[in-house]
């Protein structure tokens, strides 16, 4: 304990001096260490990069320097990297006096020097090597620059296998050379038997692949083929070497695509871990939504989409989490639109809301189609919280449509009593009573001004047909004109008192006074025909004013067309028209024909001159604007020459290239007339839709061949999966398994067909080593039986003991010792109980009450025993049951055994 305390006194010394505040003592402390790990661990904890640097400069192993180009500080990265560099190509040495291969890749490594890195590859000569290189190196070009100092087939395959759908230029370079080392072994002469058998043996270890025991098989042929080698000719020896040197990499892509597996659940499951925290942020954010504003909603709402989209690229999510993405993304974006919308119409639509209802029934359509207009724009979610202007914009809407609905049950209930009101009119004049008809007529009258235009027209229609009849039955009931013009002054009289709107009134004078004329004239009719015109001024006073305001509008109207001429005028002379905006001179004139229309009536003259006027502004304006539409219309034209002459080209991806450029250079194209441009469209379509055609003819021709080849690869994959899940000999399965492996990489796919169908094929191995894993389990497992039924029978007869002898046994258990501790050969002076004990220690089982003490006791021994020792548990159990062959006791041989089973 003494030693103990002084070793943890001085090193508490020196860890406090290393980590004093003070730079200088930790410099100091720096200066005193001794070893590279104090200095890595000096170098870790110092926050002065001049310190760092200077621990850095005092390493000695290239180990720690290798450690140190993983570090967090750029600094220490490149100091150690440009130190390893300097040791491994001192200054005044070029690289063609470097001829080490693992030098050359390290200096290949670290050097930030592309040339430099070129020609340390060019000098590797282990092919080995260059295929690490090839196959790992991030760059193409030196991927390149290693793999064309490649000429072994085997390195090869392995480039081929791994460049196949990634790399189209080492898979052709491989594919080639692999086509030349195979017509050069066509040419080989035979081998001598033996020579030939081994041959034969290393081709049949390839062609079954990897299985348990192809490392063993491989070995032994390793250690046969140097007695042979001299027996065989240079080409045998070149084939045999090739072959053994295949199965090595056979080993080797069995390690790689293990690695790879693995690398890939890994991936797909921090993908679907990142996708599943997208979701929760987007579900919090709906949490939120409400009260943020549109531009920040918009924003969060881009980022978590495109961090989406990028984890959708690496990993397809599963239905259900996509769908709910979605969903959420979709109401979201429904909500910041509502939300961006409001905020730039917000003074608007309080304004809105704030104004009172108008009565009329036109008025109220118009309040219902902006209501309809905001409720479009303002599309709130039904998800989230109704915000107060959106329930003030529905109850608004509401209200609306009360209204309307109250009006139009009004306007229906006055027809309906019309309707029966024009009844009975129609019935008293059928009947003659002309009196009660006249005072239904009247009233009839007053009830069709109370209607809205639409409902009346029809029941107005009707009205006057009934009431010609009424006239003409009251002209014959009066048989002479005198009783006709005196009903004419009532009629006039009445019209005094008459509402109606003034241009109709002033009709209905005219036409009762039409009426008289066609009277003529008769004596005694100067009182009547004085009371018809005192009459008829009267009533047309309220027109005069009428017709006096249409005159005004009129004046008006011409005014308005001459500012509008005038502003016409002023805008064309104005305009740089090599600057100019066409769509909005195009509008512009649209706009202005528009508002021309809209300023009517005028009279007659008025009308003409200010219309020839309007005509000669717009002209002058449209020159200009006709000057762009030819140039375009021009463009347009040679657009489609172009096409036309495009669509004829042998080369269908350059012919679909150029179209595309054409289809986006004619939408920079600027204004052109409507029904031009529309059949310059439908010819230019024409020639586009040409090459497209011919494009996807070609497509689908390739794309059968694809399906052919992937359909040839499904079948051997199929034919392997069925083997798997059909066979019991996993043996001979593995044989055949190995040779549909083979006929799948010689058939060459896409590359997603490739990864699809390599990983069922995988699948299919996998399953396969399962079954053979399982077959070993119960092989083990079936040993240890026979173990333990040698164990049960030490002292059993001897038909008993033969039988437990028929089981095999556990690799490193000699049968020899069972038959010796049958034979009571061993001794030992080792406590029975204590290996009982000892063995339910490591099974890590309860010992008995009375035996805990003597437990713990022999645990300190052993673990005295064992310092400095690296037993493991297997080696431990197996030195137990040895231990108690030589003192097996029938009384604890039940506890021996069960400890045992429990630790197996």
């Amino acid at each position: 304990m003494v030693l103990f305390e002084k070793f943890f006194r001085s090193r508490s010394r020196n860890e406090k001096k290393w980590q004093d505040a003070e730079p200088e003592i930790r410099r100091q402390a720096l200066q005193a260490f001794s070893s590279d790990a104090e200095r890595l661990e000096f170098i870790r904890h110092e926050t002065t990069a001049a310190l760092r640097a200077e621990a850095v400069a005092l390493l000695d192993s290239e180990a720690s320097l290798d450690e140190l180009l993983h570090s967090s500080h750029d600094e220490i990265r490149h100091q150690a990297r440009d130190i390893l560099l300097a040791r491994l190509l001192p200054a005044g040495t070029g690289i063609d006096q470097i001829s080490d291969a693992d030098a050359l890749i390290r200096i290949a490594a670290l050097t930030t020097d592309n040339e430099l890195r070129l020609q340390a590859i060019g000098r590797i000569s282990d092919e080995q090597k260059r295929l690490q290189l090839a196959l790992e190196h991030p760059v193409a070009r030196v991927r390149l620059a290693a793999a064309e100092g490649i000429h072994d087939a085997d390195k090869l395959h392995t480039l081929q296998e791994h460049a196949q759908g990634k790399d189209k230029t080492l898979y052709r370079l491989a594919k080639e050379r692999l086509a030349e080392n195979k017509a050069r072994q066509q040419q080989q002469q035979a081998r001598t038997d033996a020579v030939e058998q081994l041959l034969q043996q290393a081709r049949y270890l390839n062609k079954v692949g990897y299985q348990p025991d192809f490392n063993g098989k491989l070995q032994l042929l390793g250690q046969q083929w140097p007695e042979l080698r001299p027996f065989a000719s240079a080409e045998q020896q070149h084939s045999i070497d090739e072959e053994l040197n295949k199965a090595r990499a056979i080993l080797d892509q069995h390690a790689e695509e293990e690695a790879r597996l693995a690398r890939e659940q890994e991936d797909a499951r921090q993908a679907a871990e990142h996708q599943q925290q997208l979701l929760e942020r987007l579900q919090q954010l709906a949490g939120e939504a409400a009260a943020a504003s549109a531009a920040d909603l918009q924003q969060a709402l881009k980022l978590l989409e495109q961090s989406w989209d990028q984890t959708f690229q690496q990993h397809r999510p599963a239905a259900g989490l996509s769908k709910a993405f979605e969903n959420q993304l979709q109401q979201l974006l429904r909500l910041q639109s509502a939300l961006s919308h409001y905020e730039q119409h917000k003074e608007q639509l309080h304004a809105w809301l704030n104004s009172s209802l108008a009565d009329g029934p036109a008025a109220l359509k118009a309040a219902e189609r902006e209501a309809g207009k905001w409720h479009k724009a303002l599309s709130w979610p039904d998800d989230f919280a109704t915000p107060d202007w959106f329930s003030r914009l529905q109850q608004r809407s509401s209200d609306i449509r009360s209204r309307l609905q109250q009006i139009q049950d009004e306007q229906k209930s006055r027809s309906h009593d019309l309707r029966r009101q024009l009844d009975d009119f129609s019935t008293h004049l059928n009947e003659g009573q002309l009196k009660e008809a006249g005072r239904l007529s009247n009233k009839i009258q007053q009830g069709l001004r109370l209607l809205d235009e639409k409902s009346a027209a029809p029941l107005q229609r009707e009205f006057r047909a009934l009431n010609s009849r009424l006239q003409e039955m009251r002209d014959w009931a009066g048989f002479a004109t005198a009783p006709k013009k005196e009903a004419l002054v009532a009629a006039m009289e009445a019209l005094t008192e008459a509402d109606m709107a003034p241009d109709l009134l002033a009709s209905k004078i005219h036409d009762l006074q039409e009426e008289w004329k066609t009277l003529g004239t008769a004596p005694g009719d100067n009182e009547l025909w004085e009371r018809f015109q005192a009459a008829g001024d009267k009533a047309f006073e309220p027109c005069r004013a009428y017709f006096a305001q249409v005159a005004e509008q009129r004046e008006q109207n011409i005014t308005l067309r001459e500012q509008l001429i005038a502003e016409l005028t002023s805008y064309e002379q104005a305009l740089d028209w090599q600057q100019a905006d066409w769509k909005a001179v195009q509008k512009t004139l649209d706009a202005a024909r528009e508002t021309f229309r809209q300023y009517s009536p005028v009279e007659r003259q008025a009308h003409k001159r200010t219309q020839d006027a309007f005509r000669d502004a717009c002209d002058r304006i449209y020159a200009h604007l006709k000057q762009e539409y030819d140039r375009n219309l021009q463009a347009r034209q040679a657009l489609i020459d172009e096409a036309e002459a495009v669509a004829s080209a042998d080369d269908l991806s350059g012919a679909a290239d150029h179209i595309k450029n054409l289809q986006a250079r004619w939408k920079d194209v600027g204004v052109t007339p409507r029904k031009a441009d529309q059949k310059l469209w439908q010819n230019f379509r024409k020639h586009c839709d040409q090459v497209f055609s011919r494009l996807n003819e070609n497509r689908a021709a390739r794309k059968a061949e694809l399906d052919e080849t992937v359909a040839q690869a499904e079948a051997v994959v199929s034919r392997a999966t069925e083997l798997v899940t059909a066979a019991d000999d996993t043996d001979g399965m593995t044989a055949q398994f190995a040779a549909l492996r083979a006929e799948f990489a010689a058939i060459e796919l896409p590359r997603s067909a490739h990864q699809r169908l390599s990983k069922t094929l995988k699948q299919a191995e996998q399953q396969l080593q399962q079954r053979q894993q399982q077959q070993q389990q119960q092989a083990e497992l079936a040993r240890w039986d026979g173990l333990i039924s040698r164990l049960q029978n030490l002292r059993a007869d001897a038909d008993s003991w033969q039988t437990a002898c028929q089981q095999a046994l556990p690799d490193g258990y000699p049968a020899e010792r069972f038959e010796q501790a049958r034979q009571g050969t061993l001794s030992s002076d080792d406590s029975p109980r204590d290996l009982c004990i000892l063995m339910e220690a490591l099974a890590d089982i309860s010992s008995e009450e009375a035996d805990k003490p003597r437990r713990m006791a022999l645990q300190v021994q052993r673990l005295a025993q064992g310092m400095g020792q690296s037993l493991n548990r297997a080696d431990e159990r197996r030195e137990l049951v040895e231990r108690w062959l030589a003192v097996a006791d029938d009384s604890l041989s039940a506890r021996f055994i069960a400890a045992l089973k429990a630790g197996l």
